[in-house]
């Protein structure tokens, strides 16, 4: 027998090797002192960053501007358990669909006066 002078490459195997070397690449890249120093600071960063979003909440909490909006909020959840927002939005709904009902009235009135006088001509 012969062997065939141009034999296929084994892609396969380069895929595999391919992937072996990115999977080798990452885990040094992943396990060396420059990448372990990086996900300390951000870890650090991170729990600094907590720390004082927690400190300005707070701060929030404890200030007049804080305290009113506590108020306000406390209002609205009152107005909200009594029906009041629930009457004020149907009111507010219901002025928007008369206009808009309104509104195409008009504009099917003026569609419809054309063709009656269409068919009044012919």
């Amino acid at each position: 027998m012969t062997e065939n002078p141009n034999p296929q490459p084994d892609l396969a195997a380069q895929f595999r090797e391919l992937g072996d070397q990115l999977k080798n690449m990452i885990q040094s890249a992943w396990d060396s002192e420059e990448s372990q120093k990086f996900r300390t600071e951000l870890k650090e960063g991170l729990s600094e960053l907590g720390k004082v979003a927690n400190e300005t909440v707070d701060e929030f909490k404890t200030s007049e501007t804080g305290q009113r909006l506590k108020a306000d909020a406390e209002e609205f959840k009152v107005r909200v358990e009594s029906g009041e927002v629930e009457a004020k939005a149907r009111e507010e709904v219901s002025k928007v669909l008369d206009f808009i009902n309104t509104e195409l009235g008009k504009i099917n009135q003026q569609w419809v006066k054309p063709n009656k006088d269409e068919q009044t001509e012919a």
